[in-house]
């Protein structure tokens, strides 16, 4: 269990990005549900993009330790273009929100409310300025690391928003794997867990946040399409718990695309999946 863990503190700890010219659109924007706090957020739009054209909504949250800039730091907004361009991807527009290192969750101590931020605020103001297709059709959500375990949770949260959830290196953890690591001392001290989960002897919030739990039918799903990835060399924690929620998925018939890819948790690794990502969200999985 102990290895399992160390998955979230990991998953806070991103192999840095390497500089590349800003291609993305940045701004702020001042947030009610975080009392107002000017937070930060960037827009991908494809080559020759023009308002008025109506495409697809990706969001996308980044891991632990990055910021709104960590696609253009990868190169990723470059190999969009590119694969846009000669008609191997298809076009959409990419949202990447402001979330530090608060899980992309409402805290339990009503402090910070990164999910009201994220879906009740930046979301249906980027969709009425840009005029991207309407949701749950027309939206989706994907996560690297920390921001893999967020999209996990605002599908569960949030089924009605979105048609796909896309996890890459995300920690899946049932609710005895969320309970060990919230009671953790070691974990106790890089965060404040108390305040961002609460109590882990709420039954019922423990069982709300617990994939395996929620899902246990396709039925269960709805209309929802699942992906999700790891790598061959990832960190320690993101194979077991990954391999866990597969099994599980198989054994209830639920459908899903599971993706082992080479490499480990690392953006140089990641950058490759993004074509395919961006296909299996907006071509339904083609």
């Amino acid at each position: 269990m102990r290895s399992a863990l160390l998955v979230f503190a990991s998953c806070l700890l991103l192999a840095g990005c390497v500089s590349a010219p800003l291609r993305m659109t940045y701004a702020h924007m001042e947030s009610p549900s975080m009392q107002g706090r000017s937070m930060a957020y960037a827009l991908y739009t494809p080559p020759g993009w023009k308002k008025g054209e109506t495409l697809p909504l990706v969001l996308f949250l980044h891991g632990g330790g990055d910021d709104v800039r960590c696609l253009d730091q990868a190169g990723i907004p470059e190999l969009l273009d590119r694969e846009i361009s000669a008609g191997r991807v298809p076009r959409a527009v990419v949202l990447v929100p402001e979330g530090d290192n608060g899980f992309w969750m409402n805290w339990a101590d009503g402090s910070n409310l990164y999910e009201d931020w994220v879906l009740k605020d930046l979301v249906p103001a980027v969709a009425r300025e840009l005029g991207t297709a309407p949701c749950p059709d027309g939206c989706h959500v994907a996560g690297i690391s920390m921001g893999g375990n967020g999209a996990l949770r605002f599908a569960l949260d949030h089924p009605e928003m979105f048609s796909s959830v896309e996890i890459i290196s995300g920690p899946i953890l049932d609710a005895a794997g969320m309970k060990a690591f919230t009671k953790d001392p070691v974990f106790r001290m890089m965060a404040p867990l108390d305040r961002i989960f609460g109590s882990t002897d709420n039954v019922e919030r423990m069982r709300r946040d617990d994939p395996f739990q929620r899902w246990q039918s396709a039925a269960d799903l709805g209309r929802l399409r699942l992906y999700f990835a790891r790598g061959t060399h990832d960190r320690e924690g993101i194979t077991p718990t990954n391999e866990a929620f597969r099994a599980h998925l198989e054994k209830h018939g639920i459908p899903h695309r599971y993706v082992v890819f080479p490499g480990g948790h690392r953006w140089e690794d990641w950058k490759n999946l993004f074509p395919e990502v961006l296909r299996f969200a907006v071509e339904g999985g083609q």
